[in-house]
């Protein structure tokens, strides 16, 4: 009994260590737990169910009533069914289904917008994490040659061959090192916690398994078929503006008013009697116009023409903005990729010459500081690769975020 406990326990603990949280776990959980995104898909349908009540706005009115009445002992009934609608040149109804219509197109992008934006954010916390795991491990690495260096130097100095300062210098040099990790180690843990506390998930401990490729793709640098999202709600918004100023045009001539009205109804005694109903119609048509139209109308026409060439300049402004983010972020990752190609052969070499002062090192014939200059180069350069390769990824999601394309391919 004892062993089959003692096997359980082996398989629990088994399962929980192996618990793993790729990307795509903590973008699903920001996708549901997310309050921007829950906010934004509440308008949304606040928006579309706005559109259906403008609809039912447009529809005649359709009114049913019943009556009872006792005049000197005696009683009446009394039903009627009365339909009426009447119909103006700037019809509110008209123009607020218009207007519900482009509310919901905005309330549309600003949804896609905000989930593309919540996204790119667990993809950019997820990539820092990554670099900073992928900087500890070249670090570890470095220690372990610091540690051997270390070692080297006290048997020569066993040997007569190095000096007291020189295993005291190889020894800070492995504290330094040990230092750096800590501290690395230190701020891991803490975008981790802020990483699982954006995406409100518990932390079981897992693992964080991370893309192993090296390969970076690059951006379609070519003018994006779609316009971005935040250009188009502007558009979309500029579109209010000129229904808004339709509508004010229209209101500052002469009122055309049409009105249908149908009424049916009984006062006998049996309301079920609907061969005594009497059917009413009414038609009719009518022109108004207030006397202060021309001042009233022509300065809301004016404050609203106003605020729709706001709209258009902030348009015109943000396209422009567009562009330039468009170009830099071009510029920088032809200036990233570049960098990134000439570190590349520059930690090669770095590498390899490290390998040779560790050689000349342990024969003897170069000192620890040459040694140390050595490794330093080797080191800042293997970190300079891991930096900026990371840099791209982010580039790349950014590009996609900023021209409203696929983050990752499919988001």
């Amino acid at each position: 009994m004892k062993r089959y406990f003692i096997i359980s326990l082996m398989l629990l603990t088994g399962l929980l260590a192996a618990r793993q949280y790729t990307l795509d776990d903590f973008i699903k959980a920001a996708i549901n737990n997310s309050y921007s995104i829950r906010q934004k898909e509440i308008l949304r349908q606040n928006a579309d169910l706005n559109v259906g009540i403008a609809g039912w706005n447009l529809l005649p009115s359709a009114d049913i009533s019943s009556a009872r009445t006792n005049q000197d002992g005696n009683y009446r009934n009394k039903a009627s069914l009365e339909i009426a609608r009447s119909i103006s040149l700037n019809e509110p109804s008209v123009f607020d289904l218009y207007q519900a219509k482009l509310d919901k197109d905005i309330a549309e992008l600003d949804w896609q917008q905000t989930r593309k934006e919540t996204i790119y954010s667990i993809y950019s916390a997820w990539i820092d994490i990554a670099q900073i795991q992928k900087e500890v491990a070249i670090r570890t690495e470095n220690l372990k040659v610091l540690r051997k260096i270390k070692e080297q130097a006290e048997l020569q100095k066993s040997l007569g061959q190095r000096t007291t300062y020189d295993v005291k210098q190889a020894d800070i040099n492995v504290i330094n090192a040990e230092l750096s990790i800590f501290e690395l180690q230190n701020q891991l843990a803490k975008l981790r916690a802020d990483l699982f506390n954006k995406v409100k998930l518990n932390d079981e401990g897992g693992e964080l398994v991370f893309d192993k490729s090296d390969a970076i793709k690059s951006p379609d640098f070519s003018q994006p078929s779609e316009e971005p999202l935040l250009l188009a709600q502007l558009r979309q918004d500029i579109r209010k503006s000129r229904l808004d100023k339709l509508q004010q045009k229209i209101g500052l001539f002469p009122a055309l008013t049409f009105s249908a009205r149908y009424v049916r109804h009984n006062k006998t005694v049996d309301l079920l009697d609907f061969g005594k109903y009497d059917d009413s119609y009414t038609l009719s048509m009518g022109v108004s116009w207030s006397l202060w139209t021309p001042f009233t109308g022509a300065k809301s026409y004016s404050r609203i023409n106003n605020t729709l060439f706001l709209k258009q300049w902030q348009y015109e402004e943000n396209l422009a903005a567009q562009k330039l983010d468009n170009d830099n972020l071009k510029r920088e990752w032809l200036y990233l990729n570049d960098i990134l190609n000439l570190n590349r052969k520059k930690s090669a070499q770095a590498a390899d010459n490290l390998l040779i002062a560790q050689e000349r090192y342990n024969l003897g014939t170069l000192s620890l500081i040459e040694l140390e200059q050595a490794r330093i180069n080797a080191l800042e350069a293997e970190l300079s690769v891991n930096k900026i390769s990371f840099q791209l990824q982010k580039k790349l999601q950014e590009w996609n975020l900023k021209n409203s394309q696929l983050i990752l391919d499919k988001y």
